[in-house]
């Protein structure tokens, strides 16, 4: 399943039609999206849907409520699937100078309850440094998911051992808290 952020976060940095619900529509560069839809564009083109002129603006911001639909590229949801397919399959290569990654390195997607984010990040970010800090393990919590789901996906790099080593600390944290 592909999010609405999913596809924003991955048109980020490239040219986006936006029209609203009043008939205007702006066309630019995408800078930036926050949970709530806002959209940041530059360099952006605005076109009035009453008036026959453009507006040129450097920079602007679209609040999510006003939006009625984005244009993207064709190719921005084949490349949103190949990312979210390629990190669900555990696929994704190492980043080495010839970009073939190395053959002990693993990759992981561990499913914990959607209440217990918060906790495992820590204050601060704290309790999830030290997992890393611990086993050795790059360790993501997907920011993609709807807050309505029960279950949110965190993902594991890194070398086997290490891997192994950050899913048993976060599985037997998730345990000892709902104890």
């Amino acid at each position: 399943m592909v999010l609405p952020q999913a596809v924003l976060r991955s048109a980020s940095h490239g040219p986006v039609l936006v029209e609203l619900k009043n008939g205007d529509s702006y066309s630019g560069t995408l800078v930036a999206v926050d949970n709530s839809m806002n959209i940041r564009m530059e360099d952006a083109i605005l076109t009035p849907q009453a008036e026959h002129k453009f507006e040129r603006m450097k920079e602007c911001t679209i609040r999510g409520q006003f939006v009625k639909f984005i244009r993207f590229p064709d190719d921005i949801l084949d490349r949103v699937l190949a990312t979210q397919d390629a990190a669900l399959s555990g696929s994704r290569k190492g980043r080495g100078k010839d970009g073939r990654g190395r053959a002990d390195e693993a990759n992981k997607m561990l499913s914990v309850p959607s209440s217990m984010i918060g906790a495992i990040i820590g204050r601060g970010g704290e309790t999830i440094k030290k997992f890393c800090t611990e086993s050795g393990a790059r360790i993501e919590v997907s920011k993609d998911q709807l807050e309505t789901t029960a279950e949110r996906a965190i993902f594991l790099s890194g070398s086997k051992e290490s891997v192994e080593k950050a899913d048993a600390m976060i599985r037997d944290f998730v345990q000892e808290r709902n104890a």
